[in-house]
């Protein structure tokens, strides 16, 4: 995978680099991971003005035939580290839906394709596009994981206070 980030802090692109690379793996798997290019910005913001702590788009899709494999990824910087981290965890999620072609976007811009059934967004609450019930659903085990694996679990930052 070619991973770009820009924006926040060293320390902050430090972590996202790594989360990236694990979620991607645990989602697409090493041998389409390797086809991959995401570029992720942190910006602040973002929330305010698109009402979104983060969003993915593909951005080049040249052979039709086949799923895309550009993306950009931007997330709200003005959150904390925990939710920057459980955000782009989500947004891989709906990476991996293009990349794997479980999602498809028809010209008609209310038309989606998910999991081979059509659906009409104008039809359907935000909180019930599918796409987003594997996204939410998957946001939080994708990002509890990576931090065991970087023996982080207990890290002030990364926990939740309720």
């Amino acid at each position: 995978m070619i991973l770009n980030i820009k924006g926040s802090n060293k320390n902050n692109r430090k972590l996202v680099e790594s989360a990236a690379y694990y979620y991607a793996e645990k989602l697409v798997g090493k041998r389409l991971l390797k086809t991959i290019k995401i570029t992720i910005n942190l910006k602040r913001g973002l929330l305010r003005k698109d009402d979104a702590e983060g969003t993915c788009v593909w951005d080049e899709w040249e052979d039709l035939r086949k799923t895309p494999r550009e993306f950009t990824i931007e997330l709200d910087s003005g959150v904390n580290i925990r939710n920057i981290l459980i955000n782009l965890a989500h947004e891989m999620v709906h990476m991996k839906q293009w990349v794997k072609g479980d999602m498809y976007e028809y010209s008609n811009p209310h038309m989606v394709r998910f999991m081979k059934k059509k659906y009409d967004m104008s039809d359907i609450s935000y909180w019930d596009y599918p796409w987003e019930i594997e996204a939410f659903g998957r946001q939080l085990g994708l990002f509890i994981r990576w931090c065991e694996t970087e023996g982080i679990a207990d890290r002030e930052d990364m926990l939740e206070y309720v």
